[in-house]
């Protein structure tokens, strides 16, 4: 009976490790690059130059996750001098979760575009990013390309069930890439954009970098016509 008994108690350790094993990532699309085509740009929040004022912040409703955000170097092939980043030299932590807050800005007829220039290197579906405005997702143009985690095993603190980047934009053809959101909705508003960080218990990669953020127009504002200003 003991024996029995022995082996059932392994059998149930078995079955709860199996249960927290996670099932073979699918491959993703690779994400494109869509610029906003910006005529007219009324912040160019360069992270080349500085670290324009942005912060980070907490961004999960349960108040966790780990702290992930830094302005500097990074060693990511490609990077445009200094930028904002998930861990500079090295891959970002598990139970990660972190955002970025841009400074207040009133979105108008002629800001009513974001234009960002990124890399991202994550675990797929498990791990992700999103932008938000006042925490609720803003969809870029073409929209998030998965519904980040979706298990009940692995929770992907401040993005998990929510839509947003997974995988990867390092592919043989490109790795920084331009990504455009539309604004309009928050048009007489002054609002703060807040990009968020998640990753889950397992298995980690480099992460989510920033070269710019820019916000504008592509016309130029008719204001600015006038005066001749392009």
């Amino acid at each position: 009976m003991r024996k029995i008994a022995l082996l059932v108690g392994l059998l149930a350790i078995v079955g709860f490790v199996m249960a927290q094993e996670k099932p073979p990532a699918p491959a993703m699309a690779e994400l494109p690059t869509v610029p906003c085509n910006l005529v007219y740009v009324a912040h160019d929040w360069d992270f080349a130059v500085s670290d324009q004022g942005f912060a980070t912040t907490t961004c999960d409703v349960t108040g966790g996750g780990g702290e992930v955000w830094a302005w500097g170097t990074s060693t990511i092939s490609g990077a445009p001098g200094t930028v904002w980043g998930t861990v500079l030299a090295g891959n970002y932590p598990n139970n990660a979760g972190e955002g970025l807050l841009s400074p207040p800005f009133e979105v108008t007829v002629a800001t009513d575009k974001m234009e960002i220039l990124s890399y991202l290197q994550t675990e797929t579906n498990y791990d992700g990013v999103n932008v938000k405005v006042n925490d609720v997702v803003l969809q870029p143009s073409p929209v998030y390309n998965a519904t980040v985690s979706l298990s009940a095993t692995f929770y992907a603190y401040c993005v998990d069930n929510q839509p947003g980047w997974t995988g990867s934009s390092a592919t043989p053809s490109q790795n920084w890439i331009q990504q455009c959101f539309d604004l309009s909705a928050y048009t007489g508003q002054t609002i703060q954009v807040r990009f968020d960080f998640g990753s889950d218990t397992s298995v980690a990669y480099p992460g989510w970098y920033l070269g710019y953020v820019r916000i504008g127009d592509d016309i130029v504002p008719v204001e600015l016509q006038r005066l001749n200003v392009q």
